[in-house]
């Protein structure tokens, strides 16, 4: 029998993470991958870059913004500003050798039992693996949403024709879509009713990244983007039909609408509202006992935690509730507050910049 006190499924930032500091905590824990280290990362376009950029101020009160330990700088590591996705696998493999880490690589967890004894058992593709708290750390990019006679992105964006292509979705992953095509030759239509190229926000999670602004901005000039802000109300395998377009189609649509996190155990796991997991003010489920979330799904009403210097706030959170609840104290959550890695009160995440 494989027993264990913590068992985090997913080995990307959040889960090695709070694997890291679960470590420091003296809190032995596993990490079950269905993949590799940061195989989601690995499934990044060959052409997709951090948006958030990477600098190395952890010592003086402002840590890089991609790192998941207040010690580690992914900019420091790596030289890189905005690193790939397999750039970045490289820093979670050294915050995993760093701190000794326990993975298990290629255990595909299929399903969950909650056991007599409270405990909980995950099936998986390499036998039973027990514990007293689970933690989900499986992320969101390998669980798409799915347009029926729409494509999603690949391994890099040249296995598209060069000629005219509709995309689906204006956020992030539709505009740095468009922006490659443009760049490989391409014109490009973006449709969606939201409009975020002509918004901006203090709190990019409702919006674009300065980054990506430099992109939009780039494309306006190109003379090569038509932004569409309506609904597509219809699509198929010829035609996309919006309120006021009709756009006959040369290639198939590219669906960029974002992702679906139900698809995966966590929709057994958690209840969902809106779209979103139900969490305590611990992250813990509101479903299960001693089952926890992190990562860029977590949500409480307007906070949204989607990129890794806001996420990285809340391992220890779900650390010191573990601790409490198992009757044990780490100086080390004291730390990681002090270091900007404890974020329990989300009042301040309401604010906007005044200039």
């Amino acid at each position: 029998m494989d027993k264990h006190p913590v068992i985090i499924v997913g080995s990307g930032p959040a889960g090695v993470g709070v694997a890291a500091l679960l470590s420091q905590c003296a809190i032995p824990a596993v990490i079950l991958e269905r993949g590799r280290i940061g195989e989601s990362f690995y499934r990044w376009p060959k052409e997709t870059r951090f948006i958030s950029p990477s600098f190395t101020g952890n010592f003086f009160g402002a840590v890089d913004l991609n790192a998941i330990t207040p010690k580690s700088s992914p900019a420091f590591g790596l030289q890189r500003e905005h690193p790939s996705g397999r750039q970045f696998t490289q820093y979670l493999r050294d915050v995993v050798n760093f701190h000794a880490l326990e993975i298990k690589e290629n255990v595909d967890v299929k399903d969950f039992r909650v056991t007599d004894d409270g405990s909980i058992a995950l099936i998986t593709s390499k036998g039973r693996f027990f514990c007293r708290a689970l933690i989900w750390a499986g992320g969101e990019a390998q669980y798409p949403k799915k347009i029926p006679h729409t494509v999603r992105v690949g391994s890099t964006y040249k296995t598209f024709p060069e000629g005219h292509h509709v995309i689906i979705g204006g956020a992030e992953s539709g505009m740095e879509a468009a922006y490659n095509l443009i760049r490989n030759g391409s014109t490009v239509s973006v449709i969606d009713p939201s409009a975020p190229w002509e918004k901006w926000y203090s709190d990019s999670s409702y919006g674009l990244s300065p980054y990506t602004f430099a992109r939009v901005r780039f494309m306006e000039k190109s003379g090569k983007v038509e932004f569409i802000p309506e609904c597509a109300e219809d699509i198929s395998e010829n035609t996309v039909r919006t309120e006021s377009n009709f756009i006959q189609l040369q290639y198939p649509a590219i669906d960029s609408t974002g992702f679906d996190t139900k698809q995966s155990l966590a929709g057994k796991l958690f209840h969902f509202v809106d779209g979103h997991a139900e969490l305590t003010e611990h992250d813990e489920s509101t479903k299960h006992r001693n089952v926890y979330l992190v990562g860029p799904t977590v949500q409480h009403d307007k906070a949204i935690f989607c990129f890794i210097y806001k996420y990285r706030q809340r391992f220890a959170v779900v650390v010191d509730n573990i601790l409490n609840r198992w009757g044990e104290y780490s100086p080390v959550i004291a730390e990681y507050a002090d270091q900007g890695f404890l974020l329990d009160d989300l009042s301040c995440c309401d604010g906007e910049c005044a200039c």
